[in-house]
């Protein structure tokens, strides 16, 4: 086995699962979507009968922006830690070294043993 077949299962094995997470992650945020969108029309219907079309409006409208505002303090508040500038120094240590030829080696070794189950039968 040659160098390039591990790295080509490895990012493979990598892609194909972050392919799958994406296309669930895509339908998660579109149903979502669609039900905040009935939730709205029908919150919106529902407050019209007892308060009126203006301030049935301005009540959905203040959910959201109250949302908006929560969502931009929790990026706000967690946005302390700096992102890593220097990537060569990172793996430049021993200990990231030798997580990195321990995950390689995992991966190897995985790769070994489903080649070595189609032989055996």
């Amino acid at each position: 086995m040659r160098l390039s077949h591990v790295t080509e299962f490895a990012i493979h094995h990598l892609f194909g699962r972050l392919m799958h997470r994406a296309i669930g992650a895509a339908l998660l945020v579109l149903f979502t979507l669609i039900a905040v969108y009935y939730f709205t029309i029908a919150g919106t219907l529902a407050l019209e009968t007892k308060f009126g079309v203006l301030y049935a409006l301005l009540s959905v409208a203040a959910v959201y922006t109250a949302a908006a505002l929560i969502a931009l303090i929790a990026l706000w508040a967690t946005r302390t830690k700096p992102p890593i500038t220097d990537q060569t120094a990172a793996l430049a240590s021993p200990r990231n070294a030798q997580m990195v030829m321990l995950i390689e080696a995992a991966m190897f070794g995985y790769a070994l043993a489903r080649k070595s189950g189609d032989r055996v039968r």
